[in-house]
């Protein structure tokens, strides 16, 4: 999971409010029960006080010590009772409920009770043997005058052992509850960022094959819905600044290739006039030169227009991948051949795709031509074609000059030039990139490039790739069928039966 996403961050942020009140609540919860159950011993300990000052010892003088005795022992038996109970006065004990059970608490290790500021208050002390007691010492007063102190204890360790069985609960179940809540929550945004995902993939297919898609507007009267409805005012307004420059740039190279022709005509008009100067004779090349090379440019331009616009109409028919590469690089290895460049090729059989083949043709060209041109005699360029996980991957690789880093991100623009890997000498227009990248967007493709300057450049194209059964491969290619041996299927025979006899065919099945 990425822990950066939306869903992330807001779980993240849920588990943590829930976390603090968590925490909060356990800490209510302890202290609640711990102050409950403290009170209710302490409310205990005080009712039998005033049931023995109310019970026993008001009418002790007049019943006497013996009818006290029989009384307390039968209400506070000793070793039974809980709390104990313990009555002096001076120094002379006149009842002892004795020692306490389950714990086990010797009450005759503790002191006897004193007139200090612990009468007729709660407070605890320890056991010789380590237990915890509550104890309430209050002083009473006979008809006669005599004092009476009355002393009743408790353990609290069956008080500290609840307390501890709850905050053992409290500490395991807070994170379990944590971890059923960050699932839980991660689970549940998934519902409410489906629209959002579904905008995603929608914007992520506007424009790839054609203008004028916009957005699903969702009715929910909230941001979503204003959302998507800016989202699709903003592509509006983005496609008509590109159509503007579209339709700029086709009319410019409309417009210019006219001039350009009659321009053309009438230096090669000139060159043809006898006793020309050699003075004129260099002037009126170079002008042809440099008219071949605008002529270029603008062809270029037109193209990119109907390419990234749309008008550019492409026969997008199963193409076996495999052939076009090696039938094109066989034609290019005449130019590689003149500098003594190494040209290899290594491809798996039969790598279909969708497309235009004089297009992807010239995408393969294109690349070719610029390994060729930026790579130094003795040089070496490899092309490879495969499929991987759906896709078809062409890979052309070279010894070349290569790209400053700087520069990788600017080289498919238009008319962009480095020092060393595109420099006005070798005759480039800056547009070759450009075109292909325009042509691979076109197929739903990539293109990507890799560059260590003065070592090597790598560009890879990457084509969604067309799964056929062999009984369809059969009806393309028969020629390849026949002759498994051909090493090259030839272009003009690359589709001998109808697609829409194909289609027809794969729906039935």
């Amino acid at each position: 999971m990425n822990r950066n996403s939306l869903r992330a961050r807001v779980t993240a942020f849920y588990v943590g409010m829930l976390a603090v009140t968590l925490i909060f609540f356990s800490i209510l919860v302890y202290v609640g029960v711990r102050t409950y159950l403290t009170k209710s011993l302490e409310r205990s300990l005080s009712t039998t006080v005033r049931n023995i000052e109310a019970d026993y010892l008001a009418p002790l003088e007049n019943k006497g010590p013996a009818w006290f005795q029989a009384e307390m022992s039968e209400s506070y038996p000793s070793g039974i009772s809980d709390p104990f109970v313990r009555i002096f006065e001076a120094d002379k004990v006149l009842y002892d409920s004795g020692d306490l059970r389950d714990p086990v608490v010797r009450i005759s290790d503790l002191p006897h009770p004193i007139q200090n500021e612990e009468l007729n208050n709660f407070h605890r002390t320890f056991s010789s043997t380590g237990q915890l007691l509550m104890i309430y010492t209050v002083a009473y007063n006979l008809p006669s005058g005599r004092l009476i102190l009355v002393e009743t204890g408790a353990s609290m360790e069956p008080l500290q052992h609840l307390l501890h069985s709850l905050f053992l609960i409290l500490l395991i179940a807070t994170p379990g509850i944590l971890f059923i809540a960050a699932v839980g929550g991660h689970m549940l945004m998934a519902r409410p960022l489906r629209p959002v995902v579904d905008l995603t993939e929608q914007a992520e297919r506007i424009g790839r094959k054609q203008m004028g898609e916009r957005l699903p507007i969702i009715p929910s009267g909230d941001e979503l819905e204003r959302l998507s409805l800016a989202l699709n005012r903003m592509i509006d307004r983005l496609e008509e600044a590109l159509a503007h420059n579209q339709r700029f740039s086709a009319d410019a190279s409309h417009e210019l290739r006219t001039p350009l022709t009659i321009i053309r005509g009438e230096l090669e008009a000139l060159l043809q006039m006898p006793a020309l100067p050699a003075q004129a004779m260099d002037g009126i090349s170079s002008a042809l030169e440099e008219g071949d090379r605008m002529s270029r440019i603008v062809h270029s331009l037109m193209t990119i227009s109907r390419l990234d616009g749309g008008g550019e109409r492409m026969e997008m028919l199963p193409v076996e991948l495999a052939s076009l590469v090696s039938v094109t690089l066989e034609h290019m290895s005449l130019l590689a051949e003149e500098k003594s460049i190494s040209l290899t090729c290594q491809t798996e059989e039969r790598v279909y795709v969708t497309g235009d083949a004089m297009r992807l043709k010239q995408v393969v060209v294109n690349l070719v031509d610029n390994a060729i041109k930026y790579t130094p005699v003795g040089g070496a360029i490899e092309v490879q074609l495969f499929a991987r996980q759906q896709r078809a991957v062409l890979v052309i690789s070279d010894t070349g000059i290569g790209i400053p880093a700087e520069s990788l991100p600017a080289v498919f623009e238009r008319f962009y030039r480095t020092d060393q890997a595109r420099s006005r000498v070798s005759g480039g227009t800056g547009l070759g990139l450009a075109i292909v990248k325009a042509i691979c967007g076109g197929h739903d493709g990539t293109l990507s490039i890799e560059s260590v300057e003065g070592k090597s450049t790598t560009l890879r194209v990457e084509l969604p790739l067309l799964e056929l059964s062999p009984r369809e491969i059969s009806d393309l290619y028969p020629i390849t069928t026949l002759n498994p041996k051909a090493e090259h299927v030839p272009m003009e025979q690359l589709y001998e039966k109808p697609v829409e006899e194909l289609i027809h065919r794969r729906l039935k099945l």
